[in-house]
């Protein structure tokens, strides 16, 4: 009886372990710069105490150490998009360890690229700034963006105005190198045209090839492109990534040709996902 009673509570103790893994502790509409907010999805951490009165424990943060950041700006085009589009980043994340800051930015036309770039620095400061105080861990970052959230945090580790980060997973973008884009395109539509304009000169200058091709010292990079365009976004994934190794970078691409430019961020999460594991080996080799 008393083995049995051992057994009963050790499938309990983990029960709520995987329970615990699971929860998350939001901390909503943090204003980072005037006028732009960041919402914190963490794991619960030690003592944090549920609305069922029961304690949740997590494993991840036990001992004390704060638990890794993933910065993650959202896509729409550089001309709409929230923060809250964040599809199921948050409870996978958190049930691996990992926090979660969902950033707001500008959009075209209220400011430019170099504002949404600008609005990425400030939200990455006040992360390094006053993360610890939510449980996370300021020297243990990794930037992660869709669409042209993607882009952005290409941008700013391309500019190396992102500081000091373990990683960086631009996921699905074209805008690499804007003038290969428009001359592989014919022409710019609806989004591009919008953002970028129609002066090759800004094609240049919002372009993170322009920076990768004169610098060095950037973080590992993970790109993840799906098969919508599916040639031309492949060619010009590569193309970057192949740059960043030539510049003395560690960078690989996840060739997700079976998925389409919403489903490579909308199935992030889901068991078994080849996506999701990717991205899961890469963030557990740079958080260390």
């Amino acid at each position: 009886m008393r083995a049995m009673g051992q057994l009963g509570a050790g499938i309990l103790l983990s029960m709520l372990f995987s329970l615990a893994a699971h929860a998350v502790e939001l901390h909503e509409g943090i204003t980072y710069r005037q006028g732009l907010k960041l919402d914190i999805h963490a794991p619960d951490r030690p003592g944090q105490t549920a609305q069922a009165g029961v304690v949740r424990m997590n494993l991840f943060t036990f001992g004390g150490r704060k638990a890794p950041v993933v910065i993650y700006a959202h896509g729409g085009g550089w001309v709409k998009g929230t923060r809250k589009k964040v599809y199921s980043l948050p409870e996978w994340l958190t049930s691996r360890g990992y926090m979660l800051v969902a950033i707001d930015y500008r959009k075209v036309p209220q400011t430019t690229i170099d504002g949404q770039v600008s609005d990425l620095s400030a939200a990455i400061a006040w992360v390094r700034s006053n993360i610890s105080r939510y449980g996370g861990d300021p020297s243990r970052i990794v930037l992660m963006g869709h669409s042209a959230g993607a882009h952005l945090v290409a941008m700013a580790a391309a500019r190396n105005v992102a500081g000091s980060v373990r990683g960086v997973i631009p996921n699905d973008v074209q805008a690499y190198d804007m003038v290969a884009y428009a001359g592989m395109r014919g022409s710019l539509g609806y989004p591009y045209i919008n953002a970028f304009g129609s002066d090759p000169n800004d094609w240049v200058r919002w372009s993170p090839v322009t920076y990768a091709r004169r610098g060095s010292g950037f973080p590992p990079h993970l790109f993840l492109h799906s098969g919508s365009n599916g040639a031309r976004r492949k060619a010009l994934t590569n193309g970057y990534s192949n740059l960043l190794k030539a510049r003395g970078a560690r960078s690989a691409v996840f060739d997700g040709g079976r998925y389409t430019h919403g489903s490579i961020a909308r199935k992030l999460g889901e068991p078994g996902d080849p996506a999701t594991l990717t991205i899961e080996r890469f963030l557990a080799q740079v958080m260390r």
